[in-house]
């Protein structure tokens, strides 16, 4: 299953990253700019094929990916002042290939002592080359090579063909295509899964489908039967039975339902409880339910982080605010984290494998964190799904409300990492790792969820290149604003500087939040 999940994830960044380069490739082409290299991937190359002028590559690490335009750096020649180089010459006199080798045939050998390989307003392109100490010019084709070894070769950058002298409007194009096609990629991908996804009938309480191993199939529920009842609520609707649950106190419920015009009822039924503040379960990976017994049945996130809490640790005490609640069941841990929705909790667990007390502290996602993403702080399952319908409206409006979700959902995590009233911070960000992880739970849901998380993730990086900081294309689209406004392009050496810093500082948290992600991996 690694490996599969390995395959899976390097395909879902792949044609995520393709997409996004293409979008920058395309419109770069059609601006006629110069594209040295369109890669995918980072690092050492591991196939290359060169089509025309543009070197097509794959590289070893399947992480970001980038389209190499003449016009990007301060300066593009390859050459400089007194620099031995050699030249070769058409029947005319004029160099078609720069040779930086000389394993390379020359007709000329030679120190560097002036050059224009730009040729702004398409003025003439030469090199000055000292030979034998007499300094002789010689003319350069616009659309000469540099020869860089004896079967690799890149075209020099005349001004015609370079990002930079192109107009506001080409390279706004060239810079927002590639997050806009992030975007493309979501939509068509939620509009394939809207034809399989089916409008919920929310105004009946009809099940139509039970869960294995669930609370709901212990009790004999089947589809077709219907809810009537919940903890002495009358449900007459999905909307109501949805309410009753999220009003529930305990890991406890009575159910009635009717089948064939009898009905059914059951009261203490143990249900499967996931407290999304603390990142604790009451049912186990095999759906083993604990109810008169605190035993986690699965923990993640923080709870689980740095050699915490794990499945089969017995929760003894929780505390907050100097507070200490004994715990004997999981109707007070709910009963707790009903009341305590946020700030730093204490637990005093029996560890599972040494059996021994132990006390850790960590830091609750606040209930108020989670709604604005549209969760709750805590969730009550028993495992059944509403009937459902096709509908053709559903379907056509299902990518714009999906994007539309997703867009707002990804706003406000980061506006959640900069409220300082909140618990949240660059901790709680996940890179690679953390979306390899991801992908391998998706994977086990099926196609259609893996093409769901291929969108949603697409759009978190659609979104995120939009951002206004320097080094990514919301950044570069900020310069390009400043020039509509002033009448002028920014120094280039000052742009290209503030790039690099923010590079290297991304590059930093990259760094971070991966070594986060795995300690979280290794920490289960």
């Amino acid at each position: 299953m690694f490996l599969f999940n390995l395959i899976v994830f390097i395909l879902v960044l792949g044609v995520i990253i393709l997409i996004h380069e293409l979008g920058h490739f395309f419109f770069a082409k059609r601006a006629n700019i110069l594209c040295h290299e369109f890669a995918i991937g980072m690092g050492p190359a591991i196939w290359q094929k060169r089509k025309g002028e543009t070197i097509y590559s794959i590289r070893s690490i399947p992480i970001g990916g980038y389209v190499s335009m003449a016009g990007e750096a301060v300066n593009d020649a390859l050459i400089k002042k007194d620099q031995v180089i050699g030249v070769k010459l058409n029947q005319q006199g004029q160099v078609v290939h720069i040779n930086l080798v000389d394993t390379v045939e020359s007709d000329f050998m030679g120190i560097v002592r002036a050059y224009d390989l730009y040729g702004k307003n398409f003025d003439p392109l030469f090199i000055d080359l000292e030979v034998d100490g007499i300094i002789k010019q010689f003319p350069v084709l616009r659309d000469a090579t540099y020869r860089l070894s004896e079967v690799k070769e890149m075209w020099i950058t005349p001004s015609e063909k370079s990002f930079e002298s192109k107009t506001l409007w080409q390279r706004f194009l060239v810079i927002f295509a590639g997050p806009f096609m992030n975007f493309v990629l979501a939509f068509v991908l939620f509009f394939f899964i809207g034809f399989f996804v089916f409008k919920p009938n929310l105004d009946s309480s009809e099940v139509s489908y039970v869960g294995p191993s669930t609370p709901a199939e212990s009790i004999g529920l089947e589809a077709g039967d219907s809810i009537t009842m919940i903890n002495g609520q009358t449900i007459n609707s999905w909307t109501d039975l949805t309410q009753a649950m999220q009003a529930n106190q305990s890991v406890y419920l009575s159910l009635s339902y009717i089948r064939d015009n009898q009905t059914y009822s059951y009261t203490d039924l143990p249900i499967g409880v996931l407290v999304q503040t603390a990142g604790i379960s009451n049912v186990s990976e095999d759906g083993t339910i604990y109810s008169d017994s605190p035993v986690i049945g699965r923990a993640n996130g923080r709870a689980a982080a740095n050699n915490g809490l794990k499945a089969g640790d017995r929760i003894v005490s929780l505390e907050q605010n100097q507070g200490i609640v004994p715990i004997s069941d999981w109707d007070d841990i709910v009963s707790f984290f009903k009341t305590n929705t946020s700030g730093t909790i204490k637990v005093t667990y029996l560890d599972v494998e040494d059996q021994t007390l132990k006390t850790l502290s960590y830091d609750l996602i606040s209930e108020r964190a989670l709604q604005k993403l549209g969760y709750q702080g805590v969730i009550f399952q028993i495992g059944i799904s509403p009937t459902s319908a096709f509908n053709i409206g559903y379907t056509l409006t299902y990518p714009f409300r999906s994007i539309g979700s997703n867009v707002m959902q990804v706003l406000n995590t980061l506006g959640l990492l900069f409220d300082r009233s909140e618990n949240l911070g660059l901790g709680d960000l996940s890179g690679p790792v953390g979306i390899f992880s991801l992908v391998s739970q998706t994977t086990s849901q099926g196609f259609l969820s893996i093409l769901g998380f291929t969108a949603f993730l697409s759009i978190n990086i659609g979104l995120l290149n939009l951002l206004p900081i320097p080094a990514l294309d919301g950044g570069r689209l900020v310069f390009l604003g400043i020039e509509a406004v002033t009448r002028k392009p920014l120094n280039r050496k000052l742009e290209n500087t503030i790039n690099n810093v923010m590079f290297f500082l991304l590059i930093g948290l990259f760094i971070f939040v991966t070594y986060n992600d795995i300690l979280r991996l290794i920490k289960g």
